[in-house]
Formats: C-alpha cells, structure tokens, sequence
C-alpha cells in the first residue's frame, strides 16, 4: 500500500484511547485531532461513546468501542446486550474480543457461533473481530481468518494492545493473506512510529489502531515539509525545584511571530531534572502542527540529553553504557516522539544571568512549586 500524503494515512487510522484513567478532556483532544485530520475512526471505551459521537456530530469520523475487552471471556449473550447498548449510544464500529478459551480447545464452532450472535446484534455496524495474535500458533491465526470470514466479519484484528506484545509485521502477513480479500486487517498494539505504521501497511493491514495516531500523523506531515516550509517557533523553558526532590513547578513561554503563550504547571513530589523535561514536553504538546523551533534552556540534562545521550538510550533499551537504567525514562520516551514531529535546534543559555524569557520562566517555575507546597 502507498502511502503518498497525510490524508491517505488518516484513512487508515483509528485513533485509539482505551487507557483506563483517560478524561473527558483527553477525549477531547483525541476528537479534536480526528476531526483535524479526518481519519477513518476513533476507538474509545463505551461509557465515553456519547460524548465522542456528540463531539463527531456531522464528521466523517466514525465512532469505534470494544466489546468483551480486553480478554474475551465474557458469556456470549453479554457481548450480544453490550453491542446493542454501545450502538444505540451512538457507536458505528464495534471491536470485540473471541473466546481464546474454544480457540485452544479446537472447538470454533462454538467461536462462529458467538460471532454470529454479535454480528446479529451489530445490525450495520462495522465489526473487528480481536484475536490477539500474541497467544495463538499460526495455524490458529488461519483457521480463525477461515471461521471470521464465513461468518461475515469486516475486519480480523491482530491484538487488544494489553496482551504479551501487540500487532507485528508477521502477523499481519499471515492474516492478510489467509483473508485473501474476504475481510479486511486492523492492526494494533504498541504502533507508536510512522516506520512502524508504513510497514504493517505495507504487510496488508487496511486499519491500523493506534494511541500515538496524532504523533505518527504529524511526523509524516513534518517528512513531507522541508524546514523552510514550517512556522519557526522560539520555545523559553525552565523548571525548578524546592528540596529537589520536593515540590517542583515547570514553565514555557512559546513565540510566533508577535503573538506569545506562557505555559506552567506543578508536581507535589519530584525533582528538578523532571520539571525541565516536563516543561519541554508540555510545550511541544501545545504546537498543533510541526514546526522549525528555536528551543532554549538552562539546562544541560535537557539539552545534552536530547542531543547527545537519547539517540543512544532508544538504541539500548533506555539503559548507559554502564548498563545502568536510565532515570526519568517515562518523560523520556514521552520527549522522544514530540521531537520527532518537529525540526528542533537547541540552544544553552546560563541561568540566573539576566536572560530575559529565562528570568521570567525561572519566575513562573518557582511561583508554581510554591503553590504546589502549599497545597
């Protein structure tokens, strides 16, 4: 499959946000992008449907849920009630998960016999049968293509992304070419890269499900630019911390052309090399589009870490040449895929030397600890 321009990608992407602590906010976020982007669904837990099909109102985006997730087991008339319920909440697209159980036994009669109740119950909805790959020989894997394709599923889907690993360029083949045409192949679980997405297109996936859609859309939207072409952007961060560790506040102050946003937050435990990655991270979250930016800190974690130390880290499982891990790994690996959506110079200022937007981020940072303390 080509992949030529963004809006060839989004088709194939459902923007996914099963997590579950994810908000009410977050959903937002996750419609906001979708809308943007036009991408072929989003998939959201059932108690947020409405709200995603009120926010998708009159928008190609279809709303996509899970059924008997993550691990199948449920009975089946309660799959049945659950796809009947999620749809009247306005659910387009349903995911269900198969009963390993009868997959394991050999018995998939009792697998086409479910399925056919939920596809009964899934009227003209879009069904995704979840198979999760992970546990299942190859010859499992066909035999379930075989099953799913007499019983009329749209899609044969790798993985729930809470299994042992999630969907792989081999899987994909595997399926894709047992289906033959007959159903389509959703792919998710642990794609959080344009390479990775690309490639299980390319192995035969038509769908792929993916929380870091947004992240992947913007990077191939940043390869098809040249920097010249993107909105050059100056980025002021710094964090402070009292005790350090202690209570910590982060602060950004981002500029386009005349027009300025300060940005600041807190933590009520953490540490100072924490708040200056938070308050990158932050920033970069904000920028709704790739763009060439001016980054400057007073910080040599940050900076070193970004230019020298990480290209190593992502190659070595986050561990130095020690062998020791990496601390602060999370933010991180949250840092790692903002910057790859952007064309980044970064640039050291010393601090507390009367740098003007270094002064006043410094300002910000500790006025945030202070109120995180007094919490």
């Amino acid at each position: 499959m080509k992949i030529t321009s963004v809006k060839d990608l989004a088709a194939h992407l459902d923007l996914t946000l099963l997590s579950p602590v994810a908000t009410a906010r977050e959903i937002e976020k996750l419609c906001s992008g979708a809308r943007r982007y036009e991408v072929a669904a989003v998939c959201v837990s059932p108690t947020f449907v409405p709200y995603a099909a009120e926010l998708l109102k009159e928008s190609p985006v279809k709303v996509c849920t899970v059924v008997g997730f993550p691990l199948g087991f449920q009975l089946t008339s309660v799959k049945a009630f659950e796809t009947r319920e999620v749809l009247s909440c306005g659910a387009q697209e349903i995911d269900f998960v198969i009963n390993l159980r009868w997959v394991k036994e050999g018995r998939l009669e009792f697998v086409a016999g479910e399925v056919n109740e939920i596809l009964a119950a899934a009227a003209n909805a879009t069904t995704k049968a979840i198979i999760e790959c992970a546990f299942l020989s190859r010859e499992e894997m066909e035999r379930l293509v075989d099953v799913l394709a007499a019983c009329g599923v749209d899609y044969v889907k790798t993985s729930t992304g809470f299994g042992p690993r999630g969907a792989t360029v081999e899987d994909v083949r595997v399926l894709a070419r047992r289906a033959s045409g007959r159903l389509k192949v959703k792919a998710a679980g642990g794609i959080r890269s344009l390479d990775q997405a690309l490639a299980l297109l390319e192995a035969g996936a038509d769908r792929l499900g993916t929380s870091s859609g947004l992240e992947i859309l913007r990077e191939l939207e940043k390869s098809l630019q040249t920097p010249q072409d993107l909105p050059e952007v100056e980025i002021f961060l710094d964090g402070a911390c009292l005790g350090n560790p202690g209570p910590g506040g982060w602060a950004a102050i981002l500029r386009f052309k005349d027009q300025e946003k300060t940005l600041s937050g807190s933590e009520p435990h953490t540490t100072n090399n924490r708040m200056e990655l938070l308050a990158a991270i932050k920033a970069l979250e904000s920028l709704k589009k790739p763009c060439r930016l001016k980054i400057y800190t007073d910080s040599r974690y940050l900076k070193d870490g970004v230019t020298q130390w990480l290209p190593r880290w992502l190659k070595n499982d986050f561990r130095t040449r020690g062998g020791k891990k990496v601390k602060n790994r999370d933010l991180w690996e949250r840092l790692a895929a903002l910057l790859k959506q952007h064309d980044i110079s970064w640039h050291w200022v010393e601090g507390h030397a009367g740098h003007p937007e270094n002064e006043r981020c410094d300002q910000l940072a500790r006025k945030a600890a202070r109120e995180a303390k007094q919490k």
